[in-house]
């Protein structure tokens, strides 16, 4: 594994340093009866509005937009935003660097680990993890992808020698993958959906039966102490707001692809993929989270020491029927 290329914390750290006053200068003056929440690709949101989730809402949402976890978990560790979702491995990344965050809900993988997988581009002979072995191979530094990666040389699936990975960020990977200068992409959905159904690539090689696949409502320590009513009841919203999406797919698909601009057959492979109802954390899920700080801390991710329990939080969400 010594052409793989691994993240330091101490970098995480520094380049969250970069970020703080940019981040914190816009939203140092919000109201304490609203919530600022960080979106991936705006699939939250989506989901949120179309299910109807934010009728009758007794604080404001500010929703921020981000492309991938890593500098959605920047904004939370500056206090930019409240609350949002991340990935495992992402989450413990920020987690194990010492970033004040905590995990509050678990949102288990729907489809069995296919939402996270190595794509290959159009017209590729690459059709197997195995051919993998020596190939440049794009994604994002500690991300859910980075950690696909990691388990399939650690397992084996990717034979010495071991591929080189070229840390990108969602749209530069994307580039790279379209120009021919990587030859595969491990990435998540929507990345997947993307370049499967809207560019006719294909799926090499996916997590499933290699990590939990578990994404999380992380929040901020501080919203933890001081909005801690208005995230109960933002988490009750949401979850009931995934319910809804399971139960009207093409409904969510349509608003998704209108406010993202997806394609609309991304969007609807996407609800598919990603329609799963956020639950509280469990013992279950702590142990099953092992795996993943476990190849974390091997591959350097993580230096910290902290047992995996510490990383959780569990609020109760307000329960009760959408409005």
């Amino acid at each position: 594994m010594r052409s793989v290329l691994y993240c330091r914390p101490g970098l995480f750290l520094s380049l969250l340093t970069v970020s703080v006053l940019f981040l914190s200068s816009g939203f140092a003056a919000r109201a304490q009866d609203e919530l600022v929440v960080a979106d991936q690709k705006g699939q939250q949101k989506a989901v949120f509005e179309a299910s109807g989730a934010n009728r009758d809402l007794p604080y404001r949402i500010r929703w921020v937009e981000f492309e991938a976890a890593a500098p959605l978990l920047q904004a939370l560790g500056a206090g930019a935003v409240d609350t949002g979702i991340a990935g495992d491995s992402p989450f413990f990344f920020a987690w194990g660097a010492g970033l004040p965050v905590k995990a509050v809900y678990v949102v288990p993988p729907r489809g069995g680990g296919h939402a996270t997988a190595v794509v290959a581009p159009s017209g590729s002979a690459i059709t197997s993890a195995a051919q993998l072995s020596g190939k440049r191979i794009a994604t994002g530094r500690g991300s859910v992808g980075h950690l696909l990666l990691l388990r399939l040389i650690g397992t084996g699936a990717i034979p010495a020698p071991a591929p080189r990975i070229v840390f990108l960020q969602p749209a530069q990977a994307k580039a790279a993958l379209d120009t021919g200068r990587v030859d595969a992409w491990s990435t998540w959905e929507p990345y997947v959906s993307l370049e499967t159904a809207g560019r006719h690539g294909h799926v090499v090689a996916d997590a499933a039966g290699l990590m939990p696949n578990n994404s999380f409502l992380v929040a901020t320590v501080t919203a933890l102490r001081d909005r801690r009513a208005l995230l109960a009841d933002f988490y009750g919203r949401v979850s009931r707001a995934y319910v809804w999406g399971r139960a009207h797919p093409e409904e969510y698909a349509r608003i998704l692809a209108q406010q993202t601009g997806l394609p609309e057959e991304v969007a609807s492979s996407v609800a598919r993929q990603l329609i799963a109802s956020p639950v509280p954390v469990s013992e279950a899920v702590e142990d099953a989270e092992r795996t993943t700080v476990e190849t974390c801390r091997e591959a350097g991710l993580i230096t910290s020491s902290m047992p995996v329990s510490q990383a959780f939080d569990r609020v109760e969400a307000v329960g009760g029927p959408l409005p």
